[in-house]
């Protein structure tokens, strides 16, 4: 049985940030002098979609209707932008004014801009919106099947359309046809730097294990030349591969500023900035509500070069989101919220020579020299890292070996090791979290961190060795040294190692 509605209702949705909203769509045709009106505070790309309509209409053998027609597009109190709606105003169009018929009370989603010739193509940001709808139920799903990739990836079932006339076949001719779109990723060389190339740098090879395993921020402090950018590549690989969910996550966002790629891999993403990177790198196009580098890096690595010249506005801007793991901007009044979860990984030189570590007093720099030159990577910066690990030159053998010695396999065990405590904390915390990301207010009973444990980190804080912020992060990366050595609870031990990875006072 089918009926013609005086009211169309429809489905569709917008990306408000990393997370989408599902919107209402309600057509009505009445008669009287032919008008198009929009409502539901849209902007001006919603607002003009008729033109786009009309010639659309035409180019698929349908007419644009005579009369008043307005729509409505709910919850009306929150601002909507983007030509995403055109489909699901179209189709509204036509099931109120009798030019397409469908089941009644069918219930059907829809998504996708429409061009002058009646093509249906997709809009930014369809990765976060699919996600958001995929357990919705619905009769109907019709999406651009350019959005293909996009769908997989999120996990999506529904039809995929290339223009307005195939909507004939659907719901008059009744062959919808929801289907899986297929998930088609590009393997990776997994060729990462092996660890083992680190020569001479034990501690900082075991602080990249712990950053790893925990998924800790860190900064190498160290002499030029003694593998601090190494180190920086080095960590990739010894970072698990995205999860399905996860790569939902980052290609959503990358799809919002590079639209949708045919280079699909589930290899974190590894976001590059050094001292020339600004407050709106990082943050993001304001304008159009695009995310920046740390929205780019969620789910990876953030890696900060030469971190002590950077501009003291970048750093007081990080603060916030390595706190809060998210990036938030704003655009008339409506906030726009971007998650930003990944490792930073800092490096830098210890002093302006960069000799302050070095053997035989090879610094000449001043102490006044040498706390300007770290100024920055004081106080609540600082208080933000988990881990800071002193570098040294190597020696002349061990140079050597880097180029003589044939490749280790040692970052592949660094990498089982980190995926075994990945599992130990997902089982801990319900697959939500991971030790440096758990929220505080738990942390001491879900963590498993006795009294006593408690108690000799608290002594530490008084005497100066951390802050009272540094506390809860000693707390955390103590609890990874525990995952690493497969124990049940935190021991002083463990809190005593974290703390050697701890710039004293922070």
């Amino acid at each position: 049985m089918t009926s013609k509605p005086n009211v169309a209702t429809l489905y569709s949705s917008f990306a408000s940030g990393s997370d989408a909203t599902l919107s209402l769509i309600e057509v009505s045709i009445s008669p009287g002098i032919p008008t198009f009106s929009v409502i539901g505070l849209c902007d001006s790309s919603i607002r003009e979609s008729e033109g786009r309509l009309r010639s659309a209409f035409k180019s698929a053998g349908f007419t644009m209707p005579k009369g008043h027609i307005t729509v409505g597009i709910s919850p009306a109190y929150m601002r909507k932008t983007g030509t995403g709606f055109d489909l699901a105003l179209a189709m509204g169009i036509l099931f109120a004014s009798g030019q397409l018929y469908l089941p009644t009370g069918a219930k059907i989603y829809a998504e996708g801009e429409l061009s002058l010739g009646g093509e249906v193509k997709l809009t930014p940001g369809s990765c976060i919106r699919l996600k958001t709808v995929r357990d919705m139920d619905f009769d109907y799903k019709i999406i651009p099947q350019s959005e293909s990739s996009s769908a997989a990836i999120a996990g999506f079932n529904g039809q995929g359309i290339n223009s307005l006339t195939e909507l004939n076949a659907i719901f008059d001719g009744n062959e919808y046809k929801e289907t899986d779109f297929e998930l088609e990723t590009e393997s990776s060389a997994d060729d990462y730097l092996d660890i083992s190339l680190l020569k001479g740098q034990e501690k900082t090879k075991r602080a990249l294990l712990i950053s790893a395993a925990g998924f800790h921020n860190i900064i190498l402090l160290g002499s030029p030349g003694s593998g601090k950018t190494m180190a920086g590549k080095i960590m990739t690989g010894l970072l698990p591969k995205l999860s399905r969910d996860e790569l939902s996550d980052v290609y959503s966002l990358y799809e919002l500023v590079d639209g949708e790629s045919s280079k699909i891999t589930f290899d974190r993403p590894v976001r590059m900035i050094g001292p020339n990177t600004t407050v709106g790198r990082l943050l993001g196009n304001t304008r159009s509500v695009t995310p920046g580098e740390l929205a780019l890096a969620n789910k990876g690595i953030m890696f900060a070069d030469e971190l002590p010249l950077y501009k003291t506005e970048v750093l007081d801007f990080l603060r916030v989101p390595l706190e809060e793991r998210k990036v938030h901007m704003a655009k008339k009044g409506v906030l726009y919220s971007f998650d930003s979860d990944f490792i930073f990984l800092g490096t830098g030189n210890p002093c302006k020579c960069g000799q302050l570590y070095e053997k035989g007093s090879k610094c000449r720099c001043t102490v006044n020299e040498i706390n300007r030159y770290l100024s920055k990577l004081n106080g609540p910066f600082m208080e933000r890292i988990d881990i800071v690990s002193e570098m040294r030159s190597i020696s002349g053998n061990d140079m050597a070996s880097i180029y003589t010695d044939a490749p280790g396999l040692e970052s592949l065990e660094y990498r089982q090791i980190v995926e075994r405590c990945w599992q130990k904390q997902n089982m801990r915390y319900g697959g939500l979290y991971l030790n440096a990301n758990f929220p505080d207010a738990d942390i001491k009973d879900a963590m498993r961190i006795p009294d006593v444990v408690v108690k000799y980190a608290s002594d530490l804080s008084e005497k100066g060795f951390f802050s009272a912020r540094g506390f809860t992060r000693i707390l955390r990366v103590a609890r990874t040294i525990a995952d690493i050595k497969d124990a049940d609870d935190v021991t002083v031990e463990d809190v005593s190692e974290a703390a050697q990875f701890r710039k004293r006072g922070s």
